[in-house]
C-alpha cells in the first residue's frame, strides 16, 4: 500500500497551467486554511460561549494535571465524575512526584505559564485550536505546490473536527487531545504528500516533517497510539523527494523519528508496567478472554474454576476484588505479565475469538461521542461520584453488551468500512486518479484497526469506548477518502464518455 503512495503521486500528470497558484498566492492560501481550521475547532467547542464543550473526568485526568501543578477548585477538591468537566484549577507546584509522561503534559504546562493563579481547560481548547490551525496552514501551503484544487485534500482530515465528538477532548485534562493533534498533523502531512510530486522538494520536506512529527506527538501523548507513529514512519520511508537521489530524505526522516521515539516509548511502557500491570492483566483476562471463551479457559490461564465468577468485571468496578485469595494474588498481583501473556496466547490460538474481540472494539467506535462523559461544565458544588459509570466502561457484564445492543448505529458499519478501505487500497494501481484517495483511505483504516487491536490487547473491554475514540476519528477520515475516490472515479468516467 505504501509503495503505491510514492508511485501514485509521482506518476500522475502535472497540473494544468491554470491550476498552479502563483508563488505569492500560496502563503495567503496557507494562512487562510490555518485560520479556517482554527475557527472550525473554536466553533465546534463553543469557546466563545460561557459553556464550552469538554469532557468529564473519569479519574484519569489526575495523572496529567497533577504534573502541571493544577488543583481542582471544587467544593470537595475532586475533579472526577462530577456530572461535567471541572472549570477552574489553582496553579501551583506539581502535586505528584511522577506524572504520566505525555506530550499533553507539555502543552498543559505551557498554558499554565500565561494563566496567572487560576487555570481553566478552556485555555487548552484555545491552545489546541491554534495548534491545529498552524499544522493545517503549513500542510495547505505545501499541498498548494500541486495546485489550489489539490490543496483541498488537506481539508479532509479537518472536516471530522466540525463534530464535537472529537475536538471536545481538547477541553479536558486527558492525554487524548495531544493524541488527536498528532493524528491530525500526520493526516494533513500525508494529504500534502499525496498531491505533490517529487520535484516539489521543499514542500515535500515540510509534509514529511508534519507526518513524522504528528506520529511522534501522538505516540508520546499515549503509548497506545503507537500505530500512528508506525504509519507515519512507513509513509516517510517510502516517499520520494527530489529528482536526484529521491529516496534519501524520506527514509532519513523516518529513521530519525524512530530514534527520537525510542526513549519516550520505553519510558511510557516502563511506567505502564510499574503501575498498571495488574490492572491491565485483570481487565484482559476477565473482561475479554474469559468473557469470549467461557469458564473452560481458566485452566489455560493458570486460574482455578472459581475464577470464572469474576468474568466481565474490571479491576476497578464490579464486586469487590478477592484480595487475600491465593490464586488472585498470585496470578494478578505477583505475576501479571505471565497471566497477560497467557491470555494473549490463548486468543492467538483461537483466531475467530480474537476477531470477535476486535469486532467489539470496532463496534465501540460507533459510540465515540462518549455520552457517559458529560460535555458541559459541572457546577462548583457538584459532588464527585466514586461509582462512575461501570457499565459504559465495559467493567461489568452484561452492561457492556446492553450498551452496544442499544445503539441505533449499525454495529457492522466500522468493520465493513475497514474491509472496503483496505480492498480499495490494495487495488489502487488500477484506479487512475482515484488511487491517492484509496491509498489514504486504506492507511487511515489500517491505522484505526491497529489502534483497536492495541486497545483490546492492552486493557480488554475496559473503557473500550474511550480507548476506541481515536480510531473512530481515523475511520471518519477513511470514509471521507473513500467518498473522494468514488467521486473522482465517477467524474473521470463522465469526462471520458464526454
Amino acid at each position: 500500500m505504501a509503495t503505491g503512495t510514492a508511485d501514485a503521486t509521482d506518476t500522475l500528470p502535472p497540473p494544468g497551467p491554470t491550476s498552479a497558484p502563483r508563488p505569492s498566492g500560496r502563503v495567503p492560501l496557507g494562512v487562510g486554511a490555518g485560520l479556517a481550521a482554527t475557527l472550525l475547532v473554536v466553533l465546534a467547542l463553543r469557546l466563545f460561549s460561557g459553556r464550552p464543550l469538554g469532557v468529564e473526568d473519569n479519574g484519569d485526568g489526575y495523572r496529567l494535571f497533577c504534573g502541571a501543578g493544577l488543583t481542582p477548585l471544587t467544593a470537595d477538591g475532586y475533579a472526577s465524575w462530577r456530572g461535567g468537566w471541572t472549570t477552574d484549577f489553582a496553579v501551583g507546584a506539581p502535586t505528584c512526584p511522577d506524572p504520566v509522561p505525555s506530550s499533553a503534559l507539555v502543552i498543559a504546562r505551557a498554558t499554565t505559564l500565561v494563566s496567572g493563579g487560576t487555570w481553566s481547560p478552556t485555555a487548552l481548547g484555545w491552545a489546541y485550536a491554534v495548534l491545529v490551525g498552524l499544522v493545517v496552514g503549513l500542510a495547505a501551503w505545501a499541498a498548494s505546490a500541486g495546485g489550489r484544487r489539490r490543496a483541498l485534500a488537506v481539508a479532509v482530515p479537518v472536516l471530522p473536527l466540525a463534530a464535537a465528538t472529537f475536538p471536545r477532548f481538547f477541553v479536558s485534562t486527558y492525554s487524548e487531545p495531544a493524541g488527536l493533534l498528532g493524528c491530525v498533523t500526520t493526516a494533513v502531512g500525508v494529504a500534502a504528500l499525496l498531491v505533490t510530486r517529487r520535484e516539489h522538494r521543499a514542500e515535500r520536506v515540510v509534509a514529511l516533517v508534519l507526518t513524522a512529527g504528528g506520529g511522534l506527538v501522538a505516540t508520546t501523548a499515549k503509548v497506545a497510539y503507537i500505530p500512528v507513529l508506525g504509519a507515519a514512519i512507513l509513509v516517510c520511508a517510502l516517499v520520494a523527494v527530489g529528482v536526484r537521489r529521491p529516496r534519501r530524505v524520506g527514509p532519513a526522516i523516518a529513521v530519525v523519528t524512530a530514534l527520537l521515539a525510542v526513549a519516550p516509548v520505553l519510558a511510557a511502557l516502563e511506567r505502564q508496567a510499574q503501575f498498571y500491570a495488574p490492572v491491565n492483566a485483570h481487565n484482559l483476562v476477565f473482561t475479554t478472554t474469559l468473557l469470549e471463551m467461557g469458564p473452560t479457559a481458566t485452566s489455560a490461564l493458570g486460574l482455578p474454576p472459581e475464577a470464572a465468577a469474576l468474568t466481565g468485571n474490571g479491576y476497578f468496578n464490579g464486586p469487590p476484588r478477592p484480595d487475600g485469595v491465593a490464586w488472585w494474588e498470585g496470578a494478578i498481583l505477583q505475576r501479571p505479565s505471565e497471566t497477560r501473556n497467557a491470555a494473549l496466547l490463548l486468543l492467538a490460538e483461537h483466531p475467530a475469538t480474537a476477531a470477535r474481540a476486535v469486532g467489539v472494539g470496532l463496534q465501540a467506535t460507533t459510540l465515540a461521542d462518549l455520552p457517559y462523559l458529560d460535555s458541559l461544565p459541572a457546577p462548583f458544588d457538584a459532588p464527585s461520584s466514586p461509582d462512575g459509570h461501570p457499565g459504559w466502561s465495559g467493567a461489568r457484564q452484561p452492561d457492556l453488551a446492553q450498551v452496544l445492543d442499544d445503539t441505533r448505529r449499525p454495529p457492522w458499519l466500522p468493520s465493513a468500512l475497514v474491509l472496503l478501505a483496505l480492498v480499495a487500497a490494495a487495488t489502487a494501481r488500477w484506479q487512475g486518479r482515484a488511487a491517492r484517495w484509496s491509498l489514504a483511505a486504506g492507511l487511515a483504516a489500517g491505522t484505526a484497526l491497529a489502534l483497536i487491536v492495541v486497545a483490546v490487547a492492552g486493557d480488554g473491554y475496559f473503557e473500550v469506548f474511550k480507548h476506541a475514540w481515536l480510531a473512530a476519528y481515523l475511520l471518519a477520515v477513511s470514509g471521507l477518502c473513500l467518498a473522494g475516490a468514488a467521486v473522482t472515479a465517477v467524474v473521470r468516467r463522465g469526462r471520458g464518455r464526454g
